[in-house]
C-alpha cells in the first residue's frame, strides 16, 4: 500500500466519526469543542495561581496572595460552571448521536428493496459486528467521551505551555514521549477493534448461536428432548475459546509499540524531573517555581493514553466507518422507488415475466434460467413443482425482493417497487410479530379501519380469535409480555394469511400466497380456501402449494422444473396430458385412498395347521 493510502485509511474512521457527529449535532459539536477546551485549560490557571501564592507568601507579600487567590478561586469556579453546563449539554447529544447511528443502520438496511444484498456475507458481518458493538455501550457515550478526550488534551496543551516557561526542550521531550506511548497504544487498540469487527465478527458468530440455542425458547423443546445441553455448553466454550485465541493472538502482536513508548516516557520523565531537582539543588528554581513546574510535568499526562475515553472513542471511529459503509453497500437503485403507507385501489394487476434468470450468490447454478410467464389481470394461478424447482424464488423475484440477473420482471406494466406497487403477500416463513394481534393484522394495509381488519381476520378464518384472547385486538402475540399471549401454528398462519387479505382490501391488486396453509388440516384448509375465493374477487393471485387437492381449484396451473415453465394449463388439460403435475398429483391422491383391509380379511380365513 502506497503512503498516501496509508494515511487515508487511517484517517477515513476518524472522517467518519466527525460525519455522524455532524449529523447528530451540527455546530453544536462544535460549542462542546470550545467549552471543552475552556474547561480543560482551568487547570493551568489553578497551577500558576498556586505559584503565585506560594511565592506570596514566602515573600512576604499580602497583595500577590490575594491575586493568587481570586486567580485559583477563578479557575475553580469557572471549571464548576463549565462542568454542568457541559454535563447537561452531552447528554442531549450522546441520544441524538446514538439516534443518529440507528437510523443510519436502519434506513440502510430497510432502504434497500432487495434482500439478497442483506444476505451477503460481508453485510451479515458489519451488521453482527455493529450488534456487538450495541451491546457494549449502546453508542449513547460518544459525545461525552469526545468531550472528555478534548478537555484533556487542551489541559495537557496548557502544561506544555507553562513548561515552555522554564525550558523550550522540556515540553518537547515529554510531549515526543506521551504522543510516542499514545500511538503505539491506539495502533494497538484500533488494531485490536478491526480484529473484533473482521475475524471476531466471524468467529463469534457461531458461539452466539449456540448460545442463543441454548437460551431462546424456540429451540428449546428439541434441546431437552434429544438432550442437547451438554453438547451446546461444550461448543459454545470451546468456539468462544478458540473466538479469542485469535483475538488475543491478533492484539499480542502489538504490544512491542507499547513496551517501546513506556520506556520512552520512562526515560523522559527521568531527565526532565531530574534536571528540576538539580536546578532546585543549586538555586536556580525557587520552591515556587519547582511546584509549578511538577504540577506541569503531571499535567503532561493528559498527552498520553486516556484509557476508556479513547477505548470509546476507538470503538466510535469503527461504528461510524461501518455505519457510513454499509450507507454505501446498500445504497437503493434509482428505479426502486416503492410508494410507502396504503396502496392506492386501482383493480387487478397482471404480470409478465420474461426470460428471467436469477442465481444466488453462493451458488453457479442458476435457480431460474429463461423462466417466461404471463398472467392477465383477475386470473387465479397455482405453481407447482418438486422441492428446488424455483418457487419461492420466483415468488421473491417476482414481488422485488431479488433482482434478476437477466430478463424483465413487470406487474401492472411497470417493475416491482415501481408506482403501481400495490401487491400483498404471504411468505413461507412468514414473520410472527411480537406486536399486539392488531398490528399483525394491519400492517398488510397500514391506516386501515377497524371493520377492514375484522373483514381480514374472517376471511381468514379466524373471526373468533380476538374473542379468545385477553385484550382481544391488543393483545401481544408472544408469552414474553404481561397479559401476552401465544398462537398456535395454525392460528399464527390464519393471522399471517389476514394480513396479506387486509392488503386486498386496502388496494392491492395482487396477492402472493406461498404456502398459506401449511399449518392446516385439510378440512380447516378445504374450508379457508372456499372463503379465500371469495375474498379475492377481481385480484390477481398466485398461489404456490404443495397439496395439489388445493391447487386445483385455480383457473390455471403453471408447473415449474429446473427454473423454467414446462406445463401449463387447467387441472382438467394437464391431467389429460399425463405429465408431471398428473404424475404429482396421482402419487398425493394414492395417499388418500382407503387400503385394502388385508388384515381382516386375514382373520376371515380359516386358521392352518
Amino acid at each position: 500500500m502506497r503512503p498516501a493510502d496509508a494515511v487515508r485509511a487511517r484517517l477515513a474512521p476518524r472522517r467518519a466519526l466527525l460525519t455522524m457527529l455532524w449529523r447528530a449535532a451540527g455546530w453544536r459539536i462544535l460549542g462542546v469543542g470550545v467549552l471543552a477546551v475552556a474547561q480543560g485549560l482551568a487547570p493551568t490557571a489553578a497551577i500558576l495561581a498556586t505559584g503565585i501564592i506560594i511565592d506570596a507568601v514566602h515573600t512576604p507579600d499580602g497583595d500577590r496572595a490575594v491575586l493568587g487567590l481570586v486567580l485559583f478561586g477563578g479557575a475553580l469556579l469557572v471549571r464548576v460552571v463549565l462542568t454542568a453546563l457541559l454535563d447537561y449539554l452531552v447528554r442531549v447529544l450522546d441520544g441524538r448521536y446514538g439516534q443518529v447511528v440507528h437510523d443510519t443502520i436502519a434506513r440502510a438496511t430497510l432502504r434497500t428493496p432487495h434482500v439478497a444484498a442483506l444476505e451477503e456475507p460481508a453485510v451479515v458481518g458489519e451488521l453482527a459486528s455493529l450488534a456487538e458493538f450495541e451491546r457494549v455501550d449502546g453508542f449513547v457515550r460518544t459525545v461525552s467521551q469526545l468531550r472528555e478526550v478534548v478537555q484533556r488534551r487542551a489541559t495537557g496543551l496548557g502544561s506544555v505551555v507553562v513548561l515552555v516557561g522554564f525550558a523550550w526542550w522540556m515540553p518537547l521531550v515529554l510531549l515526543v514521549a506521551w504522543r510516542g506511548l499514545a500511538h503505539g497504544v491506539r495502533r494497538w487498540i484500533d488494531h485490536g477493534v478491526g480484529l473484533k469487527t473482521t475475524v471476531g465478527a466471524r468467529m463469534t458468530r457461531r458461539p452466539r448461536y449456540l448460545r442463543g440455542l441454548a437460551v431462546d425458547a424456540p429451540a428449546a423443546k428439541e434441546v431437552r428432548l434429544f438432550g442437547l445441553a451438554g453438547w451446546l455448553v461444550d461448543g459454545y466454550a470451546d468456539s468462544y475459546r478458540e473466538a479469542l485465541r485469535h483475538i488475543w493472538t491478533g492484539r499480542a502482536l502489538g504490544m512491542r509499540s507499547v513496551l517501546a513508548g513506556s520506556a520512552g516516557l520512562a526515560a523522559a520523565h527521568l531527565l526532565v524531573l531530574g534536571t528540576a531537582g538539580w536546578q532546585a539543588l543549586t538555586g536556580a528554581l525557587s520552591v515556587a517555581q519547582l511546584v509549578v513546574l511538577v504540577q506541569a510535568v503531571l499535567g503532561t499526562g493528559a498527552l498520553g493514553f486516556l484509557g476508556e475515553p479513547e477505548l470509546t472513542l476507538g470503538r466510535a471511529r469503527q461504528v461510524a466507518r461501518q455505519a457510513l459503509r454499509l450507507e454505501q453497500t446498500l445504497r437503493p437503485a434509482r428505479t426502486a422507488t416503492r410508494t410507502a403507507g396504503r396502496p392506492a385501489p386501482g383493480g387487478a394487476l397482471p404480470v409478465r415475466l420474461t426470460g428471467v434468470r436469477f442465481t444466488y450468490p453462493t451458488r453457479t447454478r442458476p435457480t431460474l434460467d429463461g423462466l417466461d410467464l404471463e398472467i392477465p389481470a383477475g386470473q387465479s394461478v397455482a405453481v407447482v413443482g418438486g422441492n428446488g424447482a424455483g418457487k419461492s424464488t420466483l415468488i421473491k423475484v417476482l414481488c422485488g425482493l431479488y433482482e434478476p440477473d437477466l430478463g424483465r420482471v413487470e406487474i401492472g406494466g411497470h417493475p416491482p417497487g415501481g408506482p403501481d406497487n400495490r401487491i400483498g403477500a404471504i411468505f413461507q416463513n412468514f414473520t410472527r410479530y411480537e406486536l399486539p394481534l392488531r398490528a399483525n393484522v394491519g400492517f398488510g394495509s397500514p391506516g386501515a379501519g377497524q371493520e377492514v381488519l375484522t373483514a381480514a381476520l374472517a376471511d381468514a378464518g379466524a373471526g373468533d380469535l380476538p374473542a379468545t384472547l385477553r385484550a382481544g385486538w391488543d393483545t401481544v402475540l408472544s408469552a414474553g409480555y404481561p397479559d401476552g399471549q401465544d398462537l398456535s401454528g395454525g392460528q399464527w398462519q390464519k393471522v399471517a394469511l389476514a394480513r396479506a387479505l387486509a392488503a386486498v382490501r386496502g388496494g392491492a391488486g395482487l396477492l402472493v400466497l406461498d404456502e398459506p396453509t401449511a399449518a392446516l388440516d385439510v378440512r380447516a384448509e378445504a374450508e379457508l380456501f372456499d372463503r379465500f375465493r371469495a375474498a379475492t374477487t377481481g385480484v390477481t393471485t398466485i398461489l404456490v402449494s404443495h397439496r395439489l387437492a388445493s391447487v386445483c381449484r385455480a383457473d390455471r396451473i403453471v408447473v415449474i422444473d429446473d427454473g423454467r415453465v414446462v406445463e401449463d394449463g387447467t387441472h382438467e388439460d394437464l391431467m389429460a396430458a399425463g405429465g408431471r403435475y398428473a404424475a404429482m398429483f396421482t402419487l398425493q391422491a394414492e395417499r388418500f385412498v382407503p387400503a385394502a383391509p388385508r388384515v381382516a380379511a386375514r382373520e376371515r380365513e380359516p386358521a392352518r395347521g
